[in-house]
């Protein structure tokens, strides 16, 4: 690192850590969600599916076996000072006590580890205190060797090093309390190493010149041999090999967790995720870690184990911070951490965009590993994995679902596909989806009532979403407080409105399968549900249901509660050139349920012509004597649609607009920031009722229109 950046390597230290902070405090958010053997590979399996998850895996496993090679090499660079033995001899040996130790149980050296680390935080502080009688400000001229790139390239090198301040999550199901537990060793740890690093090499380019040290293997023994004599450097070299001795334990206790944790998935053999009776630990996993380490020792040179483990870590960090993003934007019901990082999602943006700048600065090895990676696990995916397992990630859920318009009745979630089958009624006009989380479940059910007409019967369905890897015969007869609470109040309004109500709480791994099936087996005209919108720690506005939300073969009513409990008057936004007859007969049965009175309002520019005016009061004057309850009209004009709409609903209890939308082309804007029914929807002061026509996959069917 000084052979590329000089006396800045201290600097080097410090850019790599502000990188580091934003997926340290990343990963202790999903670390409190997720405690569970495996880490970061499960965030990346549970998020983007088994193939991800695989690749992911198999580069985490690496990176930290890459790491544990490295203190190795480091170790008999330090013995080297204390014995004459070869340095790869040496490594091998202490590799084996460290695998034997790592079978044997992590408890049986969890207090020699903390030894170790306070006799090396001790002895690199007092080495540093003597550093600065002879500190030099002459060394440390020039600051920048290599300018700005040379920096940037020491700082993406010396990655490796923050490796491990987040590495307690890959064995957090081992971690008692570890909402409390993990966040504060995550933090306390990057705050400790970085101040640790900067320090030391500062002292370090301050004492001795940047081109005796781009040379010297053993740095630290250096120092303390010019500081406070050979004593004082005999024992900094004994403290250094013990230091990385724990390191090299550390690296391998984690990475041996991955093999462990995707044999559970199976995407590895099973027999790698089996625990010795004996011992209660994985020792397959442990023992072919080891081996790996092994390899890499005696065929990769240090800085080319230093690049690799680098990119692999950078590129990991920044994935973790757009784990984080993904799993809160698209608000999945399983994912409550018990901890939540601030400054969301501006940290995040910033660790993604901090890591790309670095990793471009290793280009070639970044690619070249990455590719090996993807490739040998696409191989073992394709090869053994893909047979094995059908889970498809939260992203592989929440986007797009043709597979269910294209279905073959084929299902992974049988028990409660069965469910759907028997205990749910034969025919349900109105099917009431509910997510959790509902405002108002009572409002919802009474829309449905409304809408089932004469035969007041409704279908509400409660849904609670669990981890693909969740066994649902754990959820069989499942139902908390808020479900019972439910259940109750249910049971109550149907007594009061003399209407038929069934409830049926589903626990699945796919709600989208289970909405998409119920609305065929139901054979339902409509789905009753509560807007998403935007909630606390989000940033983009939130279909529940996503790309099926659009695909559904029956029309869709999506509720916004603002709190309004008595419904008076109705406001109904149309367009002045067509008639919507489902929006009209929608806005009816509410006015009709709700003894409300309804007017209709159009929008036009305000510089639209006398012509277009005199158009527009006569389609709307159409509209009133088409429809079958008393109403009114109103035009308005403006410059901005959206604001000109939002400052008329003060005025009204309700507001009730279509929210269809079949285009050829979808905009990414609209998709996660919003259309404009839903920007109306989320500054309207009233309740808003968005009103969604089915969309058919039958061509002869009136309702079909191509994407």
């Amino acid at each position: 690192a000084i052979s590329l950046t000089g006396p800045s390597l201290w600097l080097s230290y410090l850019i790599a850590a502000i990188c580091v902070f934003p997926a340290a405090l990343s990963k202790a958010e999903l670390a409190t969600a997720m405690p569970t053997s495996g880490g970061t590979y499960v965030y990346i399996e549970r998020t983007f599916g088994p193939l991800i998850g695989m690749i992911g895996g198999l580069g985490l496993w690496l990176a930290l076996l890459l790491k544990s090679a490295f203190a190795l090499i480091g170790i008999g660079a330090y013995l080297a000072v204390l014995t004459a033995w070869p340095l790869k001899v040496i490594a091998m040996v202490i590799l084996a006590a460290i695998v034997s130790l790592n079978i044997a149980g992590i408890g049986k050296v969890g207090g020699a580890v903390v030894v170790i680390v306070a006799m090396s935080l001790f002895g690199l502080s007092a080495v540093g205190i003597l550093g600065f009688r002879e500190f030099s400000f002459a060394e440390m001229t020039p600051l920048f060797s290599d300018g700005l790139h040379g920096l940037l390239a020491a700082s993406g090198l010396v990655f490796v090093s923050y490796a491990g301040v987040t590495k307690v999550a890959a064995v957090a199901e081992e971690v008692k309390k570890p909402e409390r537990n993990l966040p504060r060793g995550i933090i306390i740890s990057l705050i400790v190493v970085t101040l640790v690093y900067c320090f030391m090499s500062f002292i370090l380019v301050g004492n001795i010149s940047s081109q005796e040290l781009s040379n010297d293997i053993k740095p630290i023994y250096t120092l303390a041999l010019k500081v406070g004599g050979s004593n004082i450097a005999y024992f900094v070299a004994i403290i250094a090999v013990l230091t990385m001795a724990a390191m090299a334990n550390s690296g391998l206790l984690a990475a041996s967790r991955f093999p462990f944790a995707m044999s559970r998935d199976s995407l590895f053999p099973s027999f790698v995720g089996i625990i010795n009776h004996r011992f209660k630990t994985p020792v397959y996993s442990i023992a072919i870690s080891g081996c790996v380490v092994a390899g890499i020792v005696y065929f990769v040179q240090a800085e080319g184990i230093a690049k690799f483990a680098s990119a692999f870590i950078l590129l990991i960090y920044m994935i973790e911070n757009i784990i984080l993003i993904i799993l809160r934007e698209t608000r999945v019901q399983w994912y409550q951490p018990r901890f939540k990082t601030p400054f969301y999602p501006f940290l995040q943006i910033f660790g993604i965009v901090s890591g790309a700048v670095l990793l471009s600065g290793m280009a070639t090895v970044f690619v070249g590993s990455i590719t090996i990676v993807t490739v040998v696990g696409t191989i073992i995916y394709l090869t053994y994995a893909r047979s094995r397992t059908s889970r498809r990630g939260v992203v592989g859920i929440r986007m797009n679902r043709s597979d269910l318009i294209k279905t073959d009745g084929t299902d992974d979630d049988a028990a409660i596909m069965n469910t759907v089958h028997s205990a749910l009624p034969k025919d349900a006009k109105v099917f009431v989806a509910l997510f959790g989380g509902e405002r108002s479940p009572e409002v919802l059910i009474e829309m449905g009532l409304a809408l089932s007409g004469e035969d007041k019967f409704v279908e509400v369905v409660h849904l609670t979403e669990v981890p693909e890897q969740t066994d649902l015969r754990n959820f069989y007869g499942y139902e908390n407080a808020s479900i019972r609470s439910l259940r109750r109040r249910l049971w109550a309004m149907q007594q009061e409105k003399s209407a038929s109500i069934h409830f049926d709480p589903l626990v699945a791994h796919d709600i989208y399968k289970i909405v998409h099936e119920i609305s065929n087996r139901l054979d339902s005209q409509w789905l009753v549900k509560e807007w998403g919108g935007r909630t606390t720690g989000a940033f983009t506005l939130h279909k529940q249901m996503g790309w099926l939300e659009d695909h559904l073969n029956c029309n869709i009513i999506t509720f916004r509660d603002a709190g309004v409990r008595y419904i008076r008057k109705i406001l109904v936004l149309v367009n002045v050139d067509s008639i919507d007859d489902l929006l009209l007969d929608t806005a009816g049965h509410f006015a009709d349920i709700f003894g409300a009175r309804l007017t209709f309002m159009a929008y036009l520019n305000r510089n639209a012509s006398e012509v277009e005016k005199e158009s527009a009061k006569s389609h709307m004057l159409a509209l009133t004597k088409i429809c079958k309850i008393p109403s009114t009209y109103k035009i308005i004009t403006g410059t901005d649609y959206i604001k000109s709409i939002i400052q008329e609903t003060d005025e009204y209890d309700l507001l009730i607009m279509n929210a269809s939308k079949f285009k050829k082309r979808r905009s990414i804007q609209r998709h996660y920031f919003g259309s404009v029914q839903d920007k109306i929807t989320s500054g309207a002061a009233c309740s808003v009722v968005k009103v969604r026509e089915a969309k058919t996959t039958d061509p002869k069917s009136p309702n079909f229109k191509e994407d």
